[in-house]
């Protein structure tokens, strides 16, 4: 299917804080105004949820037709992302094996994805197990942030269809205490540091 044959998915609404998960408010899914999927059918907001429920598989996206993904996301005050989780559902073979992100790229679609440099891209592990977090570089590009853009290109099967369970966004939003944040992308798992090769491309100004 062509770039201009990429149809759109559902988009959500206003979202509050979370009061059943107290201890998840470095989460942003709680901060999210609005939320839409391109070229999969469903609500994009079903894959933003508390980190505990990371493994639930109801409501996952699927890509349509080809095996590209693109969620859209804006916030309700601006936030501040450090780091990101990505699961995929069901077979390895279907789960994203690479992200691209944009910040501040409200209009971004299939058609203007070639003309626009992510501000972030990295190679995605098969996270089944929900373990491992990717640090976003640089972290200056991430500090304010009203609305941000997930495309993800492909899978790990090379196959048509790409499928997408979860996304995680750790970091503070505007009514939070601002930290520090550490400059080094690597994937972070539960019990161990591994270091991965991420690519970064783009600059604060794209």
């Amino acid at each position: 299917m062509g770039k201009g044959g990429h149809g759109g998915g559902a988009v959500g609404g206003s979202h509050s804080h979370n009061e059943e998960y107290p201890d998840d408010n470095w989460n942003l899914y709680q901060h999210v105004d609005r939320a839409e999927a391109l070229n999969a059918e469903g609500d994009a907001k079903s894959v933003l949820r508390p980190f505990v429920r990371r493994l639930e598989t109801e409501g996952s996206l699927v890509s349509d037709g080809d095996e590209e993904l693109l969620v859209k996301i804006t916030f309700l005050a601006p936030v501040s992302l450090r780091r990101l989780m990505v699961i995929g559902q069901g077979d390895p073979d279907t789960h994203p094996s690479r992200v691209k992100v944009y910040v501040g790229k409200e209009d971004l679609d299939f058609q203007s994805l070639e003309d626009v440099r992510p501000t972030f891209e990295t190679a995605l592990p098969v996270n089944q197990q929900g373990e491992a977090f990717v640090h976003v570089h640089p972290p200056g590009a991430f500090t304010n942030v009203t609305s941000l853009a997930f495309f993800f290109p492909g899978n790990h099967g090379e196959g048509d269809e790409t499928s997408l369970q979860y996304i995680g966004m750790q970091g503070d939003h505007s009514h939070d205490r601002r930290e520090a944040v550490d400059a080094t992308y690597e994937l972070v798992c539960q019990h161990s540091s591994v270091d991965v090769a991420a690519e970064t491309q783009g600059t604060m100004g794209v």
